[in-house]
């Protein structure tokens, strides 16, 4: 009896059968590797069509995809004609099984099936038993270049030109340890995956080219090319991901910032109150906090958590986007991360997902840039909130610092009277008005007012809050802390052991114990008994 259990702890199942119910995820640990690389880094809506496209043109040898789904025909036309053109190169395609809005009405998971079948591609479903989703997606080209992705194969995450599309992070990390450690996670799923079959599946229906226009300028439409040393930390759910979000929001000492669609599980005791602790923590000990999320979800539990400790949350602006679909953070710019994986207990404990942790100035500053525009741009569920930031992130004693209120939110009330008050250290409040220092938005309208504030010591903190009198009626912003640093301390976080939420690998083995102990009392018995013959 034992022996059956055995073969279901050492190996994946074969890819020529169905995966058992009780198959254990691959433990996949912490690695973090400190080495030589080049990087290049791109977003959604910006520059992501042509660096994806440029990334797939250029392999010669193979291209691995696993993501939890394609509704993209611009995409699949590019694989087509990479299969056409390049015979030689072995193309394999890992779906999301079940992936919430890419099956029916619309169906655009199993057309794709359907037809990369029909075209002699490799495909498989991921295992429809050992995650909730597989919602991961990530790309490895030539087994040396991964591409880690915030969004799907969808034309809101790699859309035409002046098409609209959602707010995504990605990044490409050309180095073979790094390329090694994905594949190993997309072969252990490839060998749990499921074969595309017709009569069960279906066809879908045809993708469509149709997408929503948009006039955004694409400020970021240039990618960031970066090389030198650097550490890079993959990170995957459910083994990792609770660990590298853990480790960043713990690694900070300045500045944090936080890009998400959404909290959730609030208040369950899993995974997401561990984020949401941390963060508070981060506050607790002077770091500055800012949170960009999704209006459309309004989920007022984290809202009121936060504005009740004065971490400022505001909305992704959608006037030029879809909401918000990002899944980032940003570390005292020099950390940043980059993934698939949602503030939700499912996603870092259910799901498969993938994510990178780059620690690098350069790379973290590119987008910091991008963060600090979204930011800019962002709505409050309160309009008497006011947004504000300053500019640079993390000032030095040599810089004067640029702070601006973005008052976009009051323009249509007809703004009257901007000001912005300014405590150094535990000093007086001092009030400067700013009504006359107005530039255009990136949305060109005249909303945004700034003042430069003088360069200050090393270690000092300035406090800054901002009013706006409006359609008669006056606006109170939140205090927000500028921390003046000619350095910051080294990343000396340990490696966090988050709070166990329950490890399917460690309860199945402590159900299987009682037939280990056994088996092992019946190989003694059986050594003993061959010993007196």
């Amino acid at each position: 009896m034992i022996s059956s259990f055995i073969p279901l702890l050492v190996s994946p199942v074969a890819e020529n059968q169905k995966p058992h119910v009780q198959s254990i995820p691959s433990a996949f640990t912490w690695q973090t590797f400190n080495k030589n690389m080049n990087v290049t880094t791109f977003v959604a809506p910006d520059g992501s069509r042509d660096q994806l496209w440029h990334f797939l043109n250029s392999a010669e040898e193979s291209i691995f995809v696993e993501i939890y789904g394609v509704n993209n025909p611009y995409i699949l036309d590019l694989i087509r004609d990479i299969h056409t053109t390049k015979p030689g190169v072995d193309i394999k395609i890992l779906i999301g099984w079940h992936s919430l809005g890419y099956l029916a009405p619309y169906e655009p998971n199993p057309y794709v099936a359907y037809n990369l079948t029909l075209m002699g591609v490799d495909f498989k479903w991921t295992s429809d038993t050992e995650f909730t989703y597989a919602h991961q997606k990530f790309v490895v080209i030539d087994n040396k270049t991964t591409i880690i992705q915030a969004g799907n194969w969808a034309k809101t995450s790699f859309p035409e030109d002046g098409k609209k599309s959602n707010r995504e992070w990605n990044i490409a990390m050309t180095d073979t340890d790094v390329a090694d450690y994905y594949l190993s996670v997309f072969d252990y799923d490839w060998g749990n995956g499921i074969a595309y079959d017709q009569p069960r599946d279906g066809t879908g229906l045809p993708l469509s080219y149709d997408q929503d226009s948009s006039t955004y300028p694409r400020p970021f439409a240039e990618p960031g090319h970066f090389s030198g040393q650097m550490s890079v930390t993959p990170i995957v759910s459910p083994e990792t991901s609770l660990q590298g979000i853990l480790y960043c929001i713990n690694s900070a000492q300045v500045t944090l910032d936080i890009q998400i669609p959404y909290f959730t599980s609030v208040g369950d005791a899993g995974s997401v109150d561990q984020i949401i602790d941390a963060i508070l923590a981060a506050k607790a000990r002077d770091v500055t906090v800012r949170i960009i999320t999704q209006d459309e979800k309004d989920y007022v539990e984290a809202a009121e958590i936060f504005t009740n400790a004065g971490i400022p949350m505001i909305y992704q602006d959608t006037r030029w986007a879809y909401p918000l679909h990002n899944k980032g953070i940003i570390v005292d710019g020099r950390i940043v991360l980059i993934s698939s994986i949602n503030y939700s207990d499912g996603s870092i404990e259910d799901n498969r997902e993938a994510g990178v942790i780059i620690e690098h100035e350069a790379i973290a500053q590119w987008y910091s840039e991008v963060f600090d525009f979204d930011w800019g741009l962002g709505d409050f569920d309160e309009i008497g909130s006011l947004n504000v930031y300053w500019n640079p992130n993390i000032p030095t004693h040599s810089s004067e610092i640029n702070v601006t209120v973005y008052a976009h939110e009051l323009r249509a009330l007809g703004i009257t009277d901007v000001s912005l008050g300014v405590k150094i250290d535990s000093g007086s409040w001092s009030n400067y008005t700013i009504t006359s220092t107005v530039f255009d938005s990136a949305e060109g309208d005249p909303e945004n007012y700034f003042y430069v504030i003088s360069p200050q010591s090393d270690g000092t903190n300035i406090t800054v809050q901002a009013t706006v009198i409006a359609g008669g009626d006056t606006y109170v912003g939140m205090e927000m802390v500028i921390r003046v640093r000619d350095s910051i301390g080294s990343i000396t976080t340990p490696t966090p052991t988050p709070t166990p939420t329950g490890n399917p690998l460690v309860e199945l083995l402590i159900e299987l114990l009682p037939y280990i102990a056994l088996a092992v009392v019946v190989l003694i018995g059986a050594i003993c008994v061959k010993k007196r013959k």
